[in-house]
């Protein structure tokens, strides 16, 4: 997947310096590039030194208020 399928898919839009720089720090990242946050379903794409671009992908479940399990996908440029 690409950045730009990636970005279409999930409806992300990029973040604020600030809210960046927190998220970068919550997620252990080097740098949050765009993000999308609802309900329950949470999607992030990051830059990360030598693994490059991920989406990191979550959701909670609304009976449990649990995370369902996060998936990290590779995308292209």
């Amino acid at each position: 997947m690409t950045l730009e399928q990636a970005i279409k898919k999930y409806k992300l839009e990029p973040c604020n310096v600030y809210t960046a720089k927190a998220k970068a720090k919550e997620l252990n990242v080097d740098e949050v590039l765009y993000m999308n946050v609802q309900k329950n379903k949470y999607a992030y794409v990051v830059r990360d030194g030598a693994r490059g671009l991920i989406l990191y992908q979550d959701e909670k479940s609304l009976y449990t208020k649990m995370y369902k399990g996060l998936t990290m996908t590779p995308l292209t440029q």
